[in-house]
């Protein structure tokens, strides 16, 4: 009995499983985005999202009031807003700018041509003082219109797609530790203050990995991608596509100035320290090769600065826009 015990004492006893390790909490809090970034996950046909850098967003501080940069699917642009969290934990944010002017015009096209700043005020959200100067210029610019000229500015403005100012709601995912946006817009129609789906409509957004841009490109006519005659050519094939940009005569310097330039490509950190040659026809000129194998728009921005007499100043942004077919 005794070697009995002894013996099962010594039976080897079968392996333990490790412990799964705990997946991660989701840290993302609603009441700290500032200072995140963020990305649309795009569905795709087949497959899994993709990130859609056209909509980024990023949230910032600006002395304890919640801002954010959101480009809602533009090509171009970046649009400012000023948010607020609810204690349910959905933020709102609104576009900083109020817009007053484009609401007058949508509130005069359906009240014979004139602006009610008292009807105004509350609508954009601003002071009384505000939506009467607004008015004051509004009602000028309409009554110098034309026949033919005010009704076709009434149906532009009284049009459920005359986007006044941007909107968005959002809330923390927990489950998939991303952000859940609801994109629109504010527009009236018929005197009254409707909000409509605006490009992304609702989606998720995850966190930006990349360094993107998070700066409006306003000067189009700068840059472009050459074809054999020098020309832009807005459709490419997949491949190495060359982009090129120069200045315009207000931006140049004078003799002994240097030129360099910075590139984002779909708005990510691209080559940069480029130099400018001498072109004969444009002067200061910058070319780049960026292999573009994806099919779809893509954006190439270049942020130009100049260098005289030791002192380097920025001259800023100028973006080329092609289709790669």
């Amino acid at each position: 009995m005794l070697f009995a015990l002894l013996f099962a004492c010594d039976m080897p006893q079968p392996p333990q499983q490790a412990a799964k390790p705990e997946k991660p909490a989701c840290d993302v809090d609603i009441n700290k985005l500032a200072g995140t970034s963020w990305v649309y996950s795009k569905p795709q046909p087949a497959g899994p999202n993709k990130p859609d850098a056209s909509a980024r967003l990023r949230f910032r501080d600006d002395g304890g009031k919640l801002l954010a940069d959101y480009t809602a699917g533009s090509q171009g642009s970046v649009y400012n807003y000023t948010c607020t969290v609810a204690p349910s934990g959905i933020a709102t944010c609104l576009e900083t700018k109020p817009n007053t002017e484009g609401f007058c015009k949508a509130y005069a096209s359906v009240h014979d041509g004139v602006c009610d700043p008292a009807a105004i005020a509350p609508i954009a959200g601003v002071s009384i003082e505000d939506a009467t100067k607004a008015a004051e210029a509004v009602n000028k610019e309409l009554k110098a219109l034309k026949p033919k000229e005010k009704e076709q500015q009434r149906k532009v403005d009284n049009s459920p797609n005359n986007k006044i100012r941007g909107k968005f709601l959002v809330a923390v995912d927990k489950a998939s530790c991303q952000l859940t946006l609801q994109d629109k817009y504010q527009t009236m129609v018929d005197g009254k203050l409707n909000e409509l789906e605006n490009a992304i409509g609702a989606g998720k957004f995850q966190k930006a990995e990349a360094e993107y841009i998070w700066e409006g490109c306003e000067d189009p006519d700068s840059a472009w991608a050459p074809d054999a005659s020098d020309n832009h050519s807005a459709v490419q094939a997949p491949g190495t596509v060359k982009f090129s940009a120069m200045l315009q005569k207000k931006e140049k310097g004078g003799p002994g100035c240097t030129y360099s330039a910075d590139t984002w490509v779909d708005w990510v950190k691209g080559p940069g320290g480029i130099a400018s040659t001498d072109d004969p026809k444009w002067g200061p000129r910058f070319d780049v090769s960026i292999p573009l194998s994806e099919k779809g728009r893509h954006v190439v921005y270049f942020d130009r600065s100049k260098t005289c007499d030791g002192k380097t100043e920025r001259i800023g942004l100028t973006c080329a826009m092609v289709r790669v077919e």
